[in-house]
């Protein structure tokens, strides 16, 4: 099985099914199922300020 780490928020995003894509730079053949890694890196203020973005994320999901 696959691993896909990304930072928060996104990784709670695709969890509850609001981020449906990913891009990446690489191409890849894999499809099917994979882990969604929520690396340490916490959320960054910008992000934070973001109210359109936070308003899609469960704040008690992200603790």
């Amino acid at each position: 099985m696959k691993v896909l780490s990304l930072t928060e928020p996104y990784a709670t995003l695709i969890k509850e099914n609001r981020k449906l894509v990913e891009t990446r730079s690489w191409k890849t053949k894999y499809r099917g199922e994979l882990y969604i890694h929520a690396s340490a890196t916490k959320i960054s203020k910008e992000w934070k300020d973001n109210k359109e973005l936070m308003k899609l994320v469960d704040n008690t999901s992200l603790n």
